[in-house]
């Protein structure tokens, strides 16, 4: 089934890219799961050339990979690929957080409070993608008085590649712990305590990168008799 989109897109190939892109972060499809191009242009009523330009910008991407004259596949995770992202994610957030804070008026902090009872509310779903969705908006929402949109865009490219990783690790045990982060950020925020809204965006990141790179790596090693 096609999923809804947020937005009419311009383009086929913006159709076709957007909800491939979405399936991959989503984890519907999975880390070396073949993609018929075929099967796809079928199914969204394309041509085959606009599913091929979408393929490419994946690639470009680092979401799959395309072999010459054989299958599209969806690129394997690796602990490598995540340390590194998440090296550059602990350095922008910490970064927009700092900038940030200061910034805080009451009306931003009433959108994170309601974005925050949103998750918490929906924790008893155990919809990992839902809350994946109102974590990003969270942190947006925190993140968003730096007034820095260029800060903002790489930031939130960024989280939707760590989407992939997490959504081999993660599960619903994990939510109550990560809401109970949000509630200790918002305390911070609204102190205007910035070095403590920084510290604790850090160690979450920290604490969350390593936790996912063991679990690859412990997938990636060979069995032993």
């Amino acid at each position: 089934m096609v999923r809804p989109l947020a937005g009419r897109p311009t383009t086929a190939e913006r159709m076709v890219h957007t909800i491939l892109q979405q399936r991959i972060l989503d984890g519907v499809l999975r880390p070396g799961e073949r993609i018929d191009l075929d099967a796809i242009a079928s199914e969204l009523a394309v041509s085959r050339t606009p599913v091929r330009t979408a393929l490419r910008q994946l690639e470009s991407e680092g979401l799959v990979t395309i072999y010459p004259h054989r299958a599209v596949m969806v690129s394997e995770l690796s602990a490598d690929d995540l340390e590194q992202i998440y090296a550059v994610r602990i350095h922008l957030e910490t970064l927009a957080a700092q900038l940030a804070v200061p910034n805080l008026t009451e009306q931003d902090l009433a959108e994170i409070r309601r974005i925050h009872q949103e998750i918490v509310q929906g924790i008893n779903d155990a919809n990992l993608a839902a809350f994946a969705e109102k974590d990003r908006a969270f942190h947006l929402a925190l993140y968003r008085p730096a007034n820095n949109k260029f800060l903002s865009r790489l930031i939130d490219d960024l989280r939707k590649a760590s989407l992939r990783f997490l959504t081999v690790y993660a599960s619903v045990e994990r939510l109550p712990n990560a809401a109970a982060e949000h509630e200790e950020i918002i305390a911070a925020a609204e102190r205007r305590d910035a070095p403590q809204v920084v510290q604790l965006i850090q160690k979450n990141l920290e604490r969350t990168c390593s936790v996912a790179a063991a679990f690859l790596r412990t997938r990636a090693a060979p069995a032993t008799n």
